[in-house]
């Protein structure tokens, strides 16, 4: 059931996101993610935030009985840190004065979350790819483009903001996804559901 929340609270997330920013009519490579928790459909991007919380702490509660290795508890916990951010993130978008929102400081708990989701990611890299090397593959890949984006940002200047949050974004979603899935097919195979 947690792999189960994991994967569609994640899907959930991209998908209120984009909908918000359709009928807010916001531009997705300029503005960054949280302008959209300042406009009128605001409450579906915070609604979407505080999902994709929740996604984490599933999957780090359904990663439970999968344990491989020693680092597998350690990105356990830097999942369910990462949920517990994104909580943070969803009220403090919600609910900064807008001056903060847009100051010098005003992503600092992405960067928060980023760092931690990185740590998650690589903790977790050893044992996902003992329980299948395809599930091992595929986040090798997530994990080498997340490395790859974290140097990206002294490149993008404020007009592209929007466009490389997105670009993180994807990436981050699409791991999400990918592992939450791929664990319940895996799952399904060591304990198949009963038949009625």
């Amino acid at each position: 059931m947690p792999l189960r929340i994991a994967l569609i609270a994640s899907a959930a997330t991209p998908i209120l996101h984009t909908l918000v920013l359709i009928l807010s009519g916001q531009d997705a490579i300029r503005d960054p993610i949280n302008e959209l928790s300042r406009q009128e459909w605001s409450g579906a991007q915070t609604i979407g935030l505080t999902l994709f919380g929740i996604a984490h702490i599933a999957l780090a509660i359904g990663l439970q009985g999968l344990d491989r290795g020693r680092l597998w508890p350690y990105g356990r916990a830097f999942l369910a840190a990462s949920g517990a951010v994104l909580f943070f993130i969803a009220y403090f978008f919600a609910t900064a004065e807008t001056s903060a929102l847009r100051g010098p400081n005003a992503n600092d708990p992405l960067w928060v979350v980023a760092s931690l989701m990185g740590l998650a990611m690589g903790a977790l890299q050893p044992g996902l790819s003992r329980i299948s090397p395809k599930l091992g593959l595929f986040s090798a890949i997530c994990l080498g483009i997340w490395l790859w984006l974290v140097p990206l940002i002294l490149l993008v200047n404020d007009s592209w903001l929007g466009a490389y949050e997105r670009i993180v974004g994807t990436v981050y979603v699409v791991w999400m996804i990918g592992v939450s899935a791929e664990l319940l097919h895996v799952r399904a195979k060591i304990v198949p559901e009963p038949k009625v």
